[in-house]
């Protein structure tokens, strides 16, 4: 299946002095990609999720890989797959790349909650059948060297 697609030109403001990345923005660039995913390819905008449907969406592990350094100028084009979906909760892997080098590869589970309650929620079907459509094939040989 296709993975989202998401750019973003790197600006002075996500920059150390020196013009590299500072690498704490690449994690709000990473929720950037999952908010947009969000909107545009699910239809589920955070100001529906977070305000009519009271819930939150919180990583609950992530971790991350700076295989090269981006620059002040530099076009980022983040690619969004899921791994895995489950009840209330799926497993994204996040990778920016400038040409055919990557930047940085991220992976996380996010978590459905209810904001007030802080309890897991089930993914509405509609969500769930739309991110199926992002969804990732396991690769069974990666599996057999896992074992």
């Amino acid at each position: 299946m296709p993975a989202y697609k998401y750019v973003h030109d790197v600006m002075l403001r996500d920059c150390e002095p020196s013009g590299i990345v500072f690498l704490p923005r690449y994690f709000d660039m990473m929720h950037n990609v999952i908010e947009n995913w969000l909107d545009e390819a699910l239809d589920w905008p955070m100001s529906q999720v977070q305000g009519s449907d009271n819930l939150s969406l919180p990583f609950v592990n992530v971790s991350a890989e700076f295989p090269a350094p981006s620059r002040l100028g530099d076009r980022l084009t983040w690619r969004l797959s899921v791994r895995e979906i489950r009840r209330s909760s799926m497993w994204l892997e996040i990778v920016g790349t400038t040409g055919a080098e990557t930047r940085v590869s991220m992976t996380g589970t996010l978590v459905l909650t209810e904001s007030i309650a802080l309890r897991t929620r089930r993914w509405p079907d509609a969500i769930h059948e739309r991110v199926k459509d992002y969804l990732v094939a396991s690769d069974p040989a990666a599996e057999k060297v896992a074992e």
